[in-house]
């Protein structure tokens, strides 16, 4: 981190320990972990026994937390720098998905589920977010809920949901699913319901694992609501508060983006500079090649931009009071600006390090083809980079779309 004065001794203290975790556990099998869930499960039993589960709990839960975003934003880009996929679920594990829940002081969703994340088991939670029709509609700001149909519909002392979801991340391995639905697509915000259902809610079915060119380390599949039943109390906060938390979950979600972004750049990087020492051309290590150190200038230039961007930001979510809300435009906007140019410039920089290394960089024994397939995943979801777009254009001035 850039800004290094600004770390407390705890937080460079978890950096230390996720850096030696990640040398320790991750690195020496990571050409393993994507045809193994069980050596990633195994792995974050382990990160569960380090405590950084619970690190996103309130106290009284048996938690840690609430910890900051630097601090998660540490933990999430040391994993990376091993994995992605371990990092994506750690991060969503240890407080972003019921994070909304916390903040609205929702009880009876906390009593209910968060005891099992501060526990000495492994525990899912999914963010169950993209509809199947329309995809990206679900996650465009513009449609301010329209896009969005998975339905809820109130019936006495709960909420009945119908549709289906793609592609959520623990989906079918999670105890506990944020669904994103619509009361009323005519409403606008006042629609958007963000509704916690247990998985074991009669209803609730799920698809296949989706086979993925990267993140295999992480579990997708479709979910299904066939007129699945929770409590009205498993709703976040209500009619437009949810329009609230829901927004400021897409601001906390493109900024978890980031931070695996920059994890897998930094490793990409890592490799490119060994092989570039050690692979001799003309009777001289190819990076005193005045070609390739250009590459490697501009690789290491887009890092440091990177980091400095996702910091920034980790700093002004741990700062409301003088940043604002994470649901406001300027907030989301900083968000979505933060993950398009990390995920371009990891997918950039592990381009580059696979054309320094030649047919090498595809090669499973150097490593950076993983980091080369996973890279281009953070270009692909959260609405992808042209949606996520708008997010940005609306910090600035009000997009109406005709």
């Amino acid at each position: 981190m850039n800004l290094e004065h600004l770390l407390t001794d705890e937080q460079k203290a978890i950096r230390d320990m996720i850096g030696k975790f990640v040398q320790q556990e991750i690195m020496p099998v990571r050409d393993k972990l994507e045809d193994d869930y069980g050596l990633v499960e195994g792995i974050h039993k382990k990160l569960v026994d380090l405590g950084i589960q619970k690190g996103g709990y309130p106290p009284e839960y048996g938690g840690t937390g609430p910890g900051s975003a630097v601090t998660l934003g540490i933990i999430c880009e040391e994993l990376a720098k091993g994995d992605a996929g371990i990092s994506l679920s750690v991060g969503i594990n240890s407080g972003l998905i019921l994070g909304p829940a916390a903040h609205a002081q929702n009880k009876a969703v906390l009593d209910k589920f968060v005891p099992d994340f501060c526990g000495d088991k492994v525990n899912y939670a999914c963010l169950s977010m993209t509809d199947s029709t329309g995809g990206a509609d679900t996650e465009n700001p513009l449609f301010q809920g329209r896009g969005i149909s998975t339905r809820a519909t109130l019936e006495g002392d709960e909420y009945v949901i119908n549709g289906t979801k793609s592609w959520p991340t623990n989906a079918g391995i999670a105890s506990v699913y944020l669904t994103i639905c619509n009361t009323d697509p005519s409403a606008g915000d006042e629609g958007i319901a963000l509704i916690y259902v247990p998985h074991d809610a009669p209803g609730l079915s799920f698809g296949k694992q989706e086979p993925k060119m990267g993140f295999r380390t992480s579990v997708n599949a479709g979910v299904f609501y066939d007129n699945v039943r929770v409590p009205k109390e498993y709703r976040v906060a209500g009619p437009g508060h949810d329009a609230h938390f829901y927004y400021g979950a897409m601001s906390g979600t493109q900024w978890h983006s980031s931070t695996m972004s920059l994890g897998i750049s930094e490793t990409a990087f890592e490799i490119a500079l060994d092989y570039t020492k050690e692979r001799r051309s003309g009777g001289k290590p190819v990076r005193e090649w005045s070609m390739a150190a250009g590459i490697l200038a501009d690789m290491a230039i887009r890092i440091e931009m990177m980091k400095a961007s996702v910091y920034n930001f980790a700093w002004m979510m741990d700062h409301p009071e003088t940043y604002g809300p994470p649901f406001s435009a300027q907030m989301i906007s900083k968000a979505a600006a933060t993950r398009i140019f990390a995920a371009d410039a990891a997918v950039w920089i592990t381009n580059k390090a696979a054309e320094l290394m030649g047919s090498n960089g595809i090669s499973p024994e150097y490593h950076l083809e993983k980091y080369l397939r996973d890279a281009k995943i953070t270009q692909l979801w959260l609405g992808g980079q042209q949606v996520s777009r708008y997010r940005v254009v609306r910090g600035y001035y009000d997009y109406v779309v005709a």
